[in-house]
């Protein structure tokens, strides 16, 4: 079997996100997801010794609509957010080409550590400093809908390249919040596209984020306190098409955050 250091060689290359050909089981029949995860987190430390900054962590396919992406995937499907893809409330961007879909999201900042891999809801909820609002822009590359790689590569490549997580500016203090009841409404170009509560992920985001730290246990990392971790799209994803130019989600007491879209240059 390579060796990891080979392993992220495989993965943090230009196109390692969309060459269904170089799938990472062909290369390592034998890796499991959570050595795929060993692999991801690799490729972000290197990427952060070359001057970019781990931010924290995101969970996917939490909730029964977006599972629909990735059936096979076991839930949360943990990825590593680096500084040089967050962007602000209203930040302006331009997409690269290939379908782009928006996912209305719970984000949580932490103010102390959580260390798996046996961290509970309640252990999750005392380390969340604030709640806040995101949006991420999650490119679909040619061939996930048809089930072109696996999970392992899914989770090597996540956020390779492309893709933006949006942070909304207001914090709401975790005391008296219940995230579960929390809802959110989005909308493209003014147009109301759907609807969730906090609740369609995995029952709970504070649990997602338990779900997290486990998670990175198993592959030999933690959370931090200070970092951020997006706990996945409450409603379906939505696809973004030419001539959209703005996305929105408005929670309840989260308050909204903004997508801007640049149109694509001739």
């Amino acid at each position: 079997m390579p060796t990891l250091d080979e392993l992220v060689d495989l993965v943090d290359r230009p196109g390692a996100d969309r060459d269904a050909d170089h799938d990472i089981l062909r290369a390592a029949p034998q890796l499991s997801l959570d050595e795929a995860l060993r692999v991801q987190l690799g490729a972000k430390r290197r990427r952060e010794a070359a001057g970019d900054l781990i931010a924290g962590h995101q969970a996917s396919f939490t909730s029964a609509a977006a599972q629909k992406f990735a059936p096979t995937m076991p839930p949360p499907m943990v990825g590593t957010l680096l500084r040089s893809i967050i962007r602000n409330d209203g930040d302006t961007i331009e997409l690269d080409g290939d379908p782009a879909y928006i996912e209305s999201e719970i984000g949580v900042l932490l103010k102390r550590d959580l260390v798996g891999p046996h961290v509970t809801t309640v252990q999750a909820m005392l380390a969340i400093e604030a709640f806040f609002p995101a949006i991420e822009v999650a490119p679909l590359r040619p061939g996930v809908l048809e089930g072109k790689y696996s999970n392992q590569h899914m989770i090597a490549v996540q956020k390779a390249t492309g893709g933006y997580v949006f942070v909304g500016s207001k914090l709401t203090s975790p005391q008296d919040f219940d995230a579960r009841l929390e809802g959110v409404v989005v909308s493209i170009n003014g147009q109301v596209r759907g609807s969730a509560a906090g609740a369609e992920a995995m029952g709970n985001p504070v649990a997602v984020l338990a779900h997290v730290a486990n998670r990175l246990a198993a592959a030999g990392e933690h959370l931090r306190a200070g970092q951020i971790v997006i706990t996945g799209s409450l409603p379906a994803p939505q696809r973004l098409v030419t001539g959209d130019r703005e996305a929105c989600a408005e929670f309840t007491r989260l308050g909204r955050v903004m997508v801007r879209i640049a149109a694509a240059q001739a």
